[in-house]
Formats: C-alpha cells, structure tokens, sequence
C-alpha cells in the first residue's frame, strides 16, 4: 500500500513541478512584455533636435479628448479606418510564357466586400520601375490576363503590387494604400 501512495506521490510532485514551470514561463513573459512596453512609451520622452529646440510636427491635427467628446472621437476614429480598409483578393505568383504575352494566372479582384474602386501599380521590387499600371476597378469586378507594359528577359522577378483605394471613378481621390509582394515568372 506504500508502494501506492509513494507512486501517486511521485507523480503529484510532477504535476507540481510542471505546474510552477508554466507560471514561471508566464511570469518571464508578462514581464517582457511589461519592459517593452514601458520602453516604448518612454522613447518619444525627451527627443529634441540637435540644438536643443523641440521637434515640429509637420501637418499635425490634434484633439483633446476629455468626458464631452470622447464618444465623438472614438465614433469618428471608427468611420475613418473602416473608409480605409479594403480586401485584397489576388494571385501571388504571376508567370508569363514570355515578356510580351499575358499571364494566365495573374488574377486580381476588387471583392464584393469592399465599398470602393480600387486600382493597382506593380513595380520592380529592387528598382521600384513601374511595370504595371490598371485600370479603375468597380467593386465586385476582376483582371485577368494581364500583360506587362514593360517586356522582362527570361526568369523570376520580385515585384510590389500597390493598390490604392479611391473615393470613386471620377474623382480618383486617394482613400488609402496599401502593398504585397509577388513573384514573376517569365518562362521564355
């Protein structure tokens, strides 16, 4: 019966053990976490130019928040992100037989979820050349087939698609941006 409660006992105490090594790896954890987040609220503290005069902020619109316009901010805070968000659907990987024929698996699409007409610029990762501009896409619309306005030599390429969030058609004013990498595959 020794035997019994000497096992039971044994396997408790690993229990045990296992149970403060978990809290130990969640206290270093909270506490690195603590650390970062303290030096990162501390870091703008204090930053000057050179010669001593405070640092300007170009453009700056500031808002005081207090009990009366909380509410108001946080609303207005919400439309101003959600006028900027937009889902991207595409392809990441466009290959072409050669530089001056269209790919048949590029594919990019404006989403049915999104509530404004995007377009698209695909540059050279490493140069940043344009290779690409699209045309205004509506919601809810898509391209395919797309060919290069740029002819590329044979071999995979890093590029950047832009896409750029518009207001509407006609204006084109700029909502908001955002960039994915791809890669380019010219076969011949």
């Amino acid at each position: 019966m020794s035997q019994t409660t000497n096992q039971g006992s044994t396997q408790e105490n690993k229990s045990n053990k296992k149970v403060i090594i978990i809290i130990a790896i969640l206290a270093i954890v909270i506490i690195a976490l603590v650390a970062v987040i303290a030096f990162l609220l501390g870091k703008g503290k204090g930053d000057d130019t050179s010669d001593g005069a405070p640092r300007e902020v170009a453009n700056s619109i500031r808002t005081v928040v207090d009990e009366d316009n909380a509410q108001d901010i946080v609303e207005q805070m919400r439309e101003e992100v959600a006028e900027g968000m937009f889902e991207c659907q595409m392809s990441m990987k466009w290959t072409f037989p050669d530089g001056k024929s269209e790919s048949k698996d590029a594919y990019v699409a404006n989403s049915v979820n999104n509530t404004h007409p995007i377009c698209f610029d695909v540059y050279m990762k490493d140069s940043e050349e344009l290779l690409y501009s699209s045309p205004v896409l509506p919601v809810g619309t898509d391209l395919k087939n797309i060919k290069l306005d740029k002819e590329l030599p044979a071999g995979e390429y890093k590029a950047t698609v832009m896409y750029t969030l518009l207001k509407d058609t006609e204006s084109q004013e700029e909502i908001s941006s955002a960039g994915f990498v791809i890669t380019i595959n010219i076969q011949n």
